[in-house]
This record gives C-alpha cells, structure tokens and sequence, in this order.
C-alpha cells in the first residue's frame, strides 16, 4: 500500500458498479430516476479500486443506486477488490431477489463482511405492490444463504432490514422480527428517508452532521455524487474517471459540505437541508461539538425512533445453530 499524503481519508466507498435494478419499490428514487440504465466500465471500476488500495479505505459497498446482481460480472469485481484490499471491509446490499442459489454458491469464499438484504415486508400482496417481485422467490433464496451449511462461507455476517412505510403495523414489524431471530440474522427496521424530500416521510431533518460527508458515492457514469440521495449526481464533487478518489474528496466542493455540516450548518445547504437521513458523523468534531451534536442525535433517536436494531446470536465462525 503506497503511504498516503495528511489530506483527510474517506472511511467508506460506495461503488454503483450498475443503476439497473429488478425492482420498484414505492420509497425509491430508482424507478424514476432519468439516467440511463448501465453497468460501470470495468476499466473505471478497476481504476475506482486501484484508487483505494493507495489509501486503504476502511469500507467499501459496491452498491448505490441500482441492484448488484444486475451486473453481470459482480463477482469478478468482488473477488477483484478482495485481492486488491485484503482488509478493507466489504459490505454488500441486495432486495435477494437475484440472489438465487448457484450464485450464493459463486459468493461462497469470496470474503464478504456483512451482507444486508432488503426484505421490507413478508407480506406476499405487500411486497409485489412495494417491491413489483414476488416473495415467495426470495424467501428461498433467503433460506437457502443461511443454511448453516454454508451461511460460514457466505457472509461473516448477515442483516435483513424492513423499510417502515406508512401502512407497516406494529403486527407487521413482530412478525419481521421473530423471522430473523428464528434464522438467526441481524434485523433492522429502518424509518423511512426523503431522498431530498422527493420522497414523503414523517421523519424531520436532523441537526447533526450526516455519515455521506465522510463517504465517496460513486455513479455508473464515474461521477462522484453528494450521496445515495442525490441519484443524479446534480451535487457531485468530481469524476472518478478523470481525477483520484483523495483527491476528488479532498476538493473544494466536498470538503464545503464536511465544513458546513461539522459547524452545525447542514440545514443552510442545499440539499442537505431538506434531506432527512439520519445515521449520524462524529468524525473531524472537537469535543464540544461532539458533545453538541452527540446529545442531538440521542434525542433524535429516542423522540422519533428512526430505527430498531436486533443482533442475531449466530456469527460466522461459531459453532452452527
């Protein structure tokens, strides 16, 4: 790994390797998004790696905006990137849908860390009107990833989430719970976001400053957008074609966005200010504004509850259930 300068290192790096995505689900900005559908260049892929690897990012997720197992050749670029960075975290989103049984067989090995699967209800009737897939096909697929035959192989470690909408019952939200806890996973329940108030949401704007400042959110396209919300890159920082990962956020536009929201500003700029996303950054903050901004994210949790977390008992490399 080649030493790298004092500039300030991003933690995690989001890789949309493809913007193509199997579903529709309501909440999502995916379905009417106005960029082409594509798959990331393996030659810009390849570069966004190399990039990393003088670095030594802490994380990256090869997703963003579109659904991984759209890209065909997702699992060459895995394996790719866990050549290059032997260390680096590699956390993977999918709705599992793809996610069927000879390429969880393909997965095995490959030295994922966490691998979060969006499920959102487990209501069949629910699901096709929220997601536009049928259930019973990921349900499947599900079961047979965390077979502990070869959940060891798969994934260290696994979540499914649900993203609370306006018809989710508390009902709905037990029996989403009970269905991990019985195959042993992670659960989260996650309050719904905005996406720059093109989406409607209860939950308000936070005052804390936002986990995407200390991220780089790559497009299909190379360009470096402000985060997952901004799903047209109107906000980007760079190209990652054109200029390296550090130095793209280490520029003026990025480094703008970490100083407003670290100075308590992020509702002054836009879009910030009418995004409700709520996992929080306490990274660059002296003590009194982690202090300040630590007490504001408590309050938020514990006045809105945006989320519900639930650790599953079982870990890769125990004893199987």
């Amino acid at each position: 790994m080649v030493k790298h300068d004092k500039r300030e290192v991003p933690r995690l790096v989001a890789i949309e390797t493809t913007n193509a995505c199997n579903a529709k689900c309501a909440f999502c900005p995916n379905s009417a998004m106005n960029r082409d559908r594509e798959v990331m260049a393996d030659d810009l892929y390849r570069k966004i790696i190399d990039d990393c690897a003088t670095f030594g990012v802490q994380a990256i997720e090869p997703f963003l905006n579109g659904e991984p197992f759209m890209d065909p050749q997702i699992v060459p670029r895995l394996r790719y990137l866990r050549e290059r960075l032997p260390a680096t975290k590699l956390r993977l989103y999918t709705n599992g849908f793809a996610l069927v049984p000879k390429r969880a067989d393909e997965l095995q090995g490959v030295g994922i860390d966490h691998l979060f699967i969006s499920l959102n209800t487990l209501d069949p009737a629910k699901y096709e009107a929220v997601m536009g897939l049928g259930l019973e096909r990921t349900l499947r697929n599900i079961d047979y990833l965390v077979d502990p035959s070869r959940r060891n192989r798969l994934a260290r470690e696994i979540t499914i989430r649900m993203t609370r909408t306006d018809d989710t019952t508390a009902a709905d939200e037990a029996r989403f719970v009970a269905y991990c806890k019985q195959r042993k996973v992670n659960c989260m329940i996650v309050g719904l976001f905005n996406y720059l108030g093109d989406v409607k949401s209860r939950l308000p704007v936070p005052s804390f400053p936002c986990e995407h400042i200390t991220r780089v959110d790559i497009l299909s396209n190379g360009i470096v957008t402000l985060c997952c919300m901004d799903t047209e890159g109107k906000f980007g920082w760079g190209d990652a074609s054109k200029e390296s990962i550090l130095d793209i956020y280490n520029g003026p536009r990025a480094r703008a966005y970490r100083t407003m929201h670290r100075q308590g500003r992020r509702k002054q700029i836009p879009p910030c200010g009418t995004c409700n996303l709520f996992w929080p950054s306490f990274d660059g903050l002296s003590w009194p504004r982690r202090v300040q901004f630590g007490f504001a994210y408590a309050y938020y949790l514990l006045r809105y509850r945006p989320f519900i977390k639930h650790r599953a008992s079982f870990r890769a490399g125990s004893p199987p259930p």
